[in-house]
């Protein structure tokens, strides 16, 4: 047992010393997006409107040159909106994901304080709520996206900087079961967050 003890507490202070020797090659950060939110409908649906909601998560930017990266993280999004059926019955709802995005991020030079930068890449996710008119069970559990997007990073000092963007999300798979009626989710974000 303390042999087992010893190794993972060997283990865990490499990790530690690998990616503290690693420190230029990545950044986290935490974020908060009011968005933006709507269905692109087909078949039996039509969209009928939008919905304002969020999404939050996590950052971690992999550091490959000092102007090229890989972002990826965790996020927790509200993505929903508004639907009528047929012409007639409207529905609206409210479909909560865990995304795991994965992005290629270019960036400029810093310029004074400020660095620029563009992404564009994909994110997966599983539905884990549904409100509204829709049941969960009425909901495909798993969704794909292209996500794009530009922003700047204002520096504080060392790595620590303000984030702010605005970011595209693209649902490319149906969220819906009913084999005669279609929709895909869609939100435009504003990102704001520290990173450090």
């Amino acid at each position: 047992m303390r042999a087992k003890v010893s190794l993972i507490a060997i283990a865990f202070v490499a990790a530690f010393q690998f990616v503290k020797a690693q420190d230029n090659k990545f950044n986290f950060g935490l974020k908060i997006s009011p968005t933006v939110a709507w269905f692109k409908a087909s078949d039996n649906l039509d969209n009928d409107g939008s919905k304002i909601g969020f999404a939050y998560g996590l950052i971690a930017d992999i550091n490959f040159t000092n102007n090229y990266s890989f972002e990826t993280g965790i996020d927790v999004t509200y993505r929903g909106g508004k639907l009528k059926y047929l012409d007639t019955y409207k529905m609206k709802t409210v479909l909560q994901y865990i995304e795991l995005p994965l992005t290629l991020k270019l960036k400029t030079n810093e310029i004074g304080y400020m660095t620029y930068f563009g992404k564009v890449g994909f994110t997966t996710g599983v539905n884990i709520r549904t409100d509204g008119d829709f049941k969960k069970s009425d909901i495909n559990p798993l969704n794909l996206a292209l996500v794009a997007g530009i922003g700047t990073q204002y520096s504080l000092g060392g790595k620590t900087a303000l984030l702010l963007g605005i970011t595209f999300n693209n649902g490319f798979l149906d969220v819906v079961k009913e084999k005669h009626s279609k929709a895909t989710s869609n939100f435009l974000a504003v990102d704001l967050g520290v990173m450090f």
